[in-house]
């Protein structure tokens, strides 16, 4: 039977971490009202380098390309609008940011829609967070109640997703509004 002790520093990709009341009680049960540890990114070690992801990942953005639609009440003529976003996928920690380029005169908010941090998926899987396999070309992603549908890559994320055994299907065309012609 196991009796050791629960400690508060775990090792977490060859680095010393704190892992505080994430880490398993007595006999490595998880103690009462503990959540369960979160998973990262899995990639297939190969015969790559043995660097943790932070380090081998580091400055490595997946980026796709994506839209979201929104409804418009304020005007009888309008009744969605589009809005195109690049959702950027960060490999070294797992988070994502979402990003609206911004268009001259259009009266919008734009710029930074979703900042960098790691995303919970909806319920009834909010207990995990997204990972890489949730992304890919023709997919829906439900990020904060929006709906992006994504709809292309760049050649860099096209690569990686190929070289880890992803099949990765063809841009599609990003839907129009009266506005976006």
């Amino acid at each position: 039977e196991k009796f050791h002790k629960s400690h508060c520093f775990d090792y977490n990709n060859k680095v010393s971490a704190y892992v505080g009341f994430d880490k398993s009680g007595i006999g490595g049960d998880r103690l009462p009202g503990g959540a369960p540890p979160p998973s990262f990114s899995k990639f297939s070690t190969g015969t790559g380098s043995s660097l943790p992801s932070w380090v081998a990942f580091d400055r490595q953005v997946l980026r796709f390309y994506a839209f979201c639609q929104e409804p418009v009440h304020e005007k009888r003529e309008e009744r969605s609008r589009v809005r195109r976003v690049s959702v950027c996928f960060y490999l070294e920690d797992d988070t994502i940011q979402v990003v609206e380029s911004k268009q001259d005169n259009s009266g919008l908010p734009q710029g930074t829609m979703i900042r960098r941090h790691r995303i919970h998926r909806p319920p009834p899987a909010d207990a995990t967070y997204f990972t890489v396999d949730d992304f890919n070309v023709g997919r829906e992603v439900h990020l904060y109640s929006k709906i992006f549908k994504i709809t292309g890559c760049d050649a860099f994320t096209r690569n990686f997703l190929t070289k880890i055994g992803k099949t990765v299907p063809e841009d599609e065309n990003l839907p129009t509004d009266d506005y976006n012609l």
